[in-house]
């Protein structure tokens, strides 16, 4: 299994920013964007090794799905529907996933 996260990190750690969002979802939504930028930038760099491309881009493609359960859940305005959130990921643009170090 060289270079490939193990499925129990990448749970625990989804978990984790789960987490995070539900204690920090009444923050404004450019600051909530912006740390899990961050967020993600630190994954890439931590996890981003040749072999394990499918993995990161596991992750980033979770860390939406929770991005888009999240703030519909913020008030009585209603849910976030696709094309929002579409909008707002144009907005405040996530890095995409990509290897930072070639082991080969």
């Amino acid at each position: 299994m060289s270079g490939a996260t193990i499925s129990r990190r990448l749970s625990a750690k989804l978990k984790v920013f789960k987490e995070w969002l539900r204690a920090n979802r009444t923050l404004p939504t450019a600051e909530i964007m912006r740390t899990t930028a961050n967020k993600l930038r630190g994954h890439y760099a931590y996890y981003g090794v040749s072999g394990n491309s499918r993995s990161i881009s596991n992750f980033a493609y979770q860390v939406e799905l929770i991005l888009f359960k999240w703030p519909g859940r913020r008030g009585k305005r209603g849910s976030l529907n696709f094309e929002k959130f579409r909008l707002l990921r144009q907005r405040f643009p996530l890095p995409p996933p990509r290897i930072q170090v070639n082991l080969w």
